[in-house]
C-alpha cells in the first residue's frame, strides 16, 4: 500500500533523475497528478491497482499483484509441507481494503476454473465455503488444480495418523458390508500414495462413491468440533474443497459416458442402411428412444467426432470414415466397411433402370432405321453407361469416383468385404459394363425384339426403311442421349433459379419433355434424398404383394403394373404438360385402386404408394 502524495513527489524526483534518459518523464516535473491521474485509471480497469482512502484526507494505492505473488508462494509452501494452513482474509496485512477480494462460491468457481482457466496477475479470489467456514484466498496465477492437489495432500498427511487412520477405515468398512476389500484397497491405494496427483480424484470409476464416503465421515467428524485449532480449520477447509472437486468430476464422467453413449449410438445408426448421409442428416438422428442426439453432444463435439473419424488413420490405412461428393456438391460421411457393400447395392438396384433406359432409347431409334455408335463400339457404349449411372444412380458414380476408391483395396483395415469384390483390375476401374454385369449385343438384340414384327423380314423392312428413314443430313445430325440432355437441363438449373419456368414456356420443348420434367419433380416430393426410385418401389411391392412362389409373385406384380401402364397411358393423351403434380398423381393412384382387379390386394396404403411411384416411372422414362 503506497502513500498516494508520497508515489507523486517520488515520480516528480524520479522524473527529475532520469528525463535524460526517458523524455517522456518531462509530463511529472511540475505537477505530477494531472499526468499521473489517466495512467492509474488504466490500472484500475485492468484490476492491477486499487486507490483507497486511508484517512478522509489521505489517500493511498494498493498494489494486488503484489498480494497475488505472496498468496501464490504460500501454495508452494502447502505443496511441500501439507500441514500449512491455506491463505485466508485474516493473512491481509492491516488496513488492506476488503474489496481486493473477488468472493465467490467455490463450487461455482472450482467448476469454472476446471473446465477454461487463464492463469494471471489480476484477481484474488476468496472461495466462499459451507457451515461459514473461513473462506480460502486463491489467487489467479494458482490453478486450480494446485488447489485440488492440496487439498488432497492435506487428507492424506491427517489420514496417515493412527488415530485417524483406524478410525475413518473403520468407518468406510462398516458402511459397505460385502465390500470391504475393496473399500480397504481403495482407503491404501489413496493414503499410501506419495503424490497429491488429481487422478485420485477424476477415475472414472466406482471410488466416486467412497470418495463422497470418506468426505462425509470426515465432514460429520470435525463439524462437530467446538474449539478448532489451526490444523482442524485446514482440514475441514480441504474436505470441502476435495468434495466439489469429486463432485465435478463424478459429473463430468456421467455427462462423458452419456456423450460416448450417444456417439456409439450415432455410429451403430451410421452402418445401417443407407449407408451413406449429409451432416445435416446426422445431425437429426435420435436414439432408441426417439431423443435427438445432438443435445446429448453438442453441434461442435459433432463437428469434432466427424473430423477425427475422416482424418485420423493408422499409417499406410484410410480413416475409418470416407467423406465423398456427388455432382452437386453434396458432401456424405460413409463408414469405411461399408464403401463396397453400398456399391453392390446401388449396382444392383442402377443395373434395372440403367438398362431399361438404353433399351427404350435404342428401340426408339431402330425404329427410325437409324443407329448410334455406342451400339457397335465398346468404347462409345462405355461412355454412354458412365453418362446413364450419373442419372440414374448420382452416389454410386460419386463412389466410383471417388478418391479413396483405388486405395480401398490396399487398405490393411479394409474388412471381409475387400476380399469378396475388386472393382480394379492393374489399378485402373472395371469397365462399367462389367460392373453392371451388361452385354452391349444382348442390349442390343432386346432393343431389337421391341420392334414390331416384321422389322425382321427382310424385304418388308427394306421397304419401310426406304419409306420412313429420314433423309441423311437430318439422320446424320448429331444425336444427344438422354443423359447428356438430363446434364444440359440441370446446368441451365443452376445458372438461373427461374430456368424451370423458362425451360416450360420455350415453344420448343415437346410434351414429352416437360412431362419428364415433371415427373422428376415429383419424384423428389416421394423419394427420400437417401435411397433410389427404384428401391423404394422394391421395397412397397414386398410389402402388397405377399404371393408365395417366384412366378406366382412375379406374375401378379407384372398384372399390377400392366394396369397401371394401360391407366397412365389413357390419361397422358388428354394431360396438359403442367398437369402431373403430386397432387394429381394422388388423385389418379385413388382412381386405379378402386378398380375391380385391385379390390382383393391387401395393404392398401402400401399398394397406393407403389402406384404413384410406378406412375411417376414411367412417365419418367417416357420415350423420347
Amino acid at each position: 500500500m503506497v502513500d498516494y502524495t508520497d508515489f507523486c513527489e517520488y515520480l516528480k524526483r524520479y522524473s527529475e533523475h532520469h528525463l535524460d534518459e526517458q523524455p517522456s518523464l518531462a509530463c511529472y516535473l511540475e505537477d505530477p497528478v494531472p499526468a499521473l491521474q489517466p495512467e492509474l485509471e488504466k490500472l484500475i480497469e485492468s484490476r492491477l491497482i486499487m486507490i483507497v482512502n486511508t484517512t478522509p484526507e489521505k489517500q493511498a494505492i494498493v498494489v494486488i499483484p503484489f498480494y497475488i505473488e505472496r498468496f501464490s508462494e504460500r501454495y508452494k509452501d502447502i505443496a511441500v509441507n501439507p500441514s500449512l494452513p491455506f491463505p485466508s482474509e485474516t493473512d491481509l496485512p492491516r488496513y488492506t481494503p476488503k474489496e481486493i477480494i473477488t468472493r465467490e462460491n467455490s463450487a461455482d468457481l472450482i467448476g469454472r476454473l476446471l473446465k477454461h482457466e487463464e492463469l494471471n496477475e489480476k484477481t484474488l479470489y476468496g472461495l466462499t465455503l459451507p457451515h461459514n467456514a473461513p473462506s480460502i484466498l486463491l489467487p489467479s496465477n494458482v490453478s486450480v488444480v494446485t488447489l485440488l492437489e492440496d487439498s488432497i495432500g492435506k487428507i492424506q498427511n491427517m489420514l496417515r495418523k493412527d488415530e485417524h487412520h483406524d478410525y475413518f477405515l473403520k468407518k468406510l468398512t462398516v458402511s459397505n458390508p460385502g465390500r470391504e476389500m475393496i473399500v480397504k484397497n481403495f482407503f491404501k491405494a489413496f493414503v499410501d500414495r506419495s503424490d497429491h496427483s488429481l487422478e485420485t480424484l477424476s477415475q472414472t470409476t466406482e471410488s466416486f462413491y467412497l470418495w463422497n464416503q470418506l468426505c462425509f465421515f470426515i465432514k460429520q467428524d470435525y463439524e462437530k468440533i467446538k474449539d478448532y485449532t489451526q490444523e482442524d480449520l485446514s482440514c475441514l477447509q480441504a474436505v470441502y474443497i476435495t468434495e466439489v472437486g469429486a463432485n465435478y468430476f463424478k459429473n463430468e464422467a456421467q455427462e462423458n459416458a452419456k456423450r460416448e453413449g450417444a456417439f456409439k449410438a450415432l455410429e451403430n445408426l451410421m452402418l445401417k442402411p443407407p449407408y451413406y448421409f449429409t451432416f445435416e442428416e446426422i445431425t437429426k438422428f435420435t436414439d432408441v428412444k426417439g431423443l435427438p442426439l445432438l443435445g446429448q453432444y453438442t453441434e461442435e463435439e459433432l463437428k469434432e467426432y466427424l473430423h477425427n473419424k475422416t482424418q485420423d488413420a493408422p499409417v499406410q490405412e484410410l480413416p475409418e470414415m470416407l467423406v465423398f461428393k456427388t455432382y452437386d456438391d453434396q458432401r456424405y460421411f460413409i463408414f469405411k466397411s461399408k464403401v463396397l457393400q453400398l456399391i453392390l447395392r446401388l449396382c444392383t438396384d442402377a443395373r434395372i433402370a440403367v438398362l431399361d433406359a438404353i433399351k427404350t432409347h435404342w428401340s426408339e431409334v431402330l425404329k427410325q432405321f437409324d443407329f448410334l455408335p455406342e451400339m457397335k463400339d465398346q468404347n462409345a457404349f462405355e461412355d454412354r453407361l458412365e453418362k446413364e449411372i450419373r442419372i440414374q444412380s448420382p452416389i454410386l458414380s460419386a463412389l466410383l469416383h471417388s478418391s479413396f476408391l483405388p486405395l480401398l483395396s490396399y487398405d490393411a483395415s479394409g474388412g471381409d468385404d475387400s476380399s469378396k469384390i475388386s472393382l480394379f483390375i492393374n489399378g485402373q476401374l472395371l469397365p462399367y459394363s462389367e460392373i453392371l454385369l451388361m452385354s452391349r449385343q444382348e442390349l442390343l438384340n432386346d432393343a431389337k425384339i421391341m420392334l414390331p414384327f416384321w422389322y425382321s423380314m427382310p424385304v418388308v423392312s427394306w421397304i419401310m426403311k426406304m419409306l420412313l428413314r429420314p433423309p441423311k443430313a437430318k439422320r446424320n445430325k448429331d444425336r444427344k442421349t438422354k443423359a447428356e440432355l438430363y446434364h444440359e437441363e440441370e446446368a441451365a438449373k443452376r445458372k438461373e433459379d427461374e430456368a424451370t419456368a423458362m425451360f416450360a414456356q420455350n415453344a420448343t420443348i415437346t410434351k414429352k419433355v416437360a412431362l419428364r420434367d415433371a415427373a422428376r419433380t415429383a419424384e423428389q416430393a416421394y423419394v427420400p434424398s437417401s435411397s433410389t426410385l427404384n428401391r423404394e418401389l422394391d421395397s412397397y411391392e414386398h410389402i402388397w404383394n405377399k404371393r408365395l412362389g417366384k412366378e406366382a409373385h412375379k406374375n401378379l406384380t407384372e398384372d399390377v403394373n400392366s394396369l397401371i401402364r394401360d391407366y397412365i397411358r389413357k390419361v397422358l393423351r388428354t394431360m396438359k404438360t403442367d398437369g402431373f403434380t403430386p397432387d394429381r398423381i394422388q388423385s389418379l393412384a385413388e382412381s386405379l385402386i378402386n378398380a375391380p382387379g385391385l379390390q382383393k390386394i391387401g395393404e392398401r396404403d402400401a399398394l397406393l404408394m407403389y402406384i404413384k411411384l410406378y406412375m411417376v416411372k414411367l412417365v419418367k422414362n417416357i420415350p423420347m
